[in-house]
Parts: structure tokens; sequence; C-alpha cells
């Protein structure tokens, strides 16, 4: 069993506003890769982790009723401001206690991710003692990342705004990476001059279609 958790706990401080909440063509940025995550067949659950006072506003309908049903749900971390770890740790906790066998981690500020994507991710075998995959682009490790539960023990040693990719990056995990030539797939917004470039590129796929 695959679960997904969504990283959504973020303060949006660099932003200066509730940064998943803002328009991206048609959708929202966060709503945009929740629907991909949500319409992959290979993902069985999805834990969305967001602050205790998030209004929602950002999730499609469609997609909130999914995760009020048997697909998902919707987890509100009480320590989310004492950094990203906390999410993690919240996340993972809700995964392991689902007896999930891998747990993909997934930001939901990068909203060109894509169901097909993120299906090549999860389909990549790992074998002991494998214990991630993760997405790479140009030789860089980036998420989604795949992990295997038995890494809990790990995840659950970090602290502040310590993510999982500390732990690749340390060596304290070992694993294996898939390379994605798609540049965008890992363009993230942080900032207003991150939010208008998406907004453009959002535009130009749209012109594309």
């Amino acid at each position: 069993m695959i679960t997904a958790i969504y990283l959504a706990a973020g303060k949006s401080s660099r932003m200066g506003v509730h940064k998943l909440s803002l328009t991206l063509g048609q959708d929202t940025v966060g709503n945009a890769a929740l629907s991909e995550l949500l319409t992959s067949p290979y993902i069985d659950y999805s834990l969305v982790i967001v602050q205790p006072d998030d209004p929602l506003d950002w999730i499609s309908l469609e997609n909130e009723n999914v995760l009020s049903g048997k697909k998902g749900e919707i987890i509100r971390c009480k320590e989310a401001n004492l950094g990203q770890s906390y999410s993690l740790k919240a996340g993972f906790a809700a995964a392991v206690e689902r007896k999930s066998d891998k747990i993909l981690v997934c930001l939901a500020d990068q909203p060109f991710v894509t169901a097909n994507m993120l299906s090549k991710l999860v389909k990549v075998p790992l074998h002991p003692p494998e214990e991630y995959v993760a997405s790479m682009h140009n030789g860089v490790l980036m998420p989604p990342i795949l992990f295997h539960q038995d890494v809990y023990e790990k995840i659950k040693q970090l602290k502040g705004d310590w993510g999982a990719r500390k732990l690749l990056k340390k060596g304290i995990l070992q694993g294996k990476k898939i390379e994605f030539s798609e540049e965008t797939y890992f363009v993230d917004i942080d900032t207003k001059s991150d939010y208008e470039k998406a907004l453009a590129r959002r535009k130009q796929d749209e012109n594309d279609r």
C-alpha cells in the first residue's frame, strides 16, 4: 500500500500571503498538484498536512470530497509552526499507523507535478537495503520522494525545518534516484517572482493546448 503525504502547512513567509490559495489559471497553487496526486491509480491514500487554522479555501470541492472519504484525509498539524519536520512526522505517523508499505512525500508548492510523473516514481521497485527513490533533475535531488516505511525511526529524529531530503544529502538513508528531464515538474513557488513566472508558464501551457 502506498500512502502520499502532501505537505501544505508552510507559513508562506516569503510570499507574504497564503500562497496555496493564489490562483493559477483555472486552479489554485495548492490544488493543482493535489488533483494530480489524487488521480494517480498507484497511490492508495493521501494525507494532506495543513496548519491548524487553514481555511482550506485552496482545495476544490471535488478534492475535499475525496479527502473526506476512503481515499484520503486532511490532518491539521498543531506543531506545524515549529518547522517542516513536524508536518513530515505527523504525516509519517499517520501513514505508518495505516500500515503503509511505501510513503510518497510531495510538496504543495510544486504545482506542475503530474500524475504521470508520480506514477513513474512510485513504480520503481525498492529492494533492501534501499530505503527511498528520489526524483532528480540535472543531478540534483528533489521532491517528490518515495520512502520505505522503515525510515520512520530516522524521520522521527528530524527537528525544525529539516526535511527528509537532509537525510538523503547526509547519506543517512540509502536509496536510488530517477532522473526527470522536465524542469517544469520541479518549479516551486516561494516568492512573488516565482508566482509570476508560474502564471506565465501556466498561461503558455493553456495556449499550447
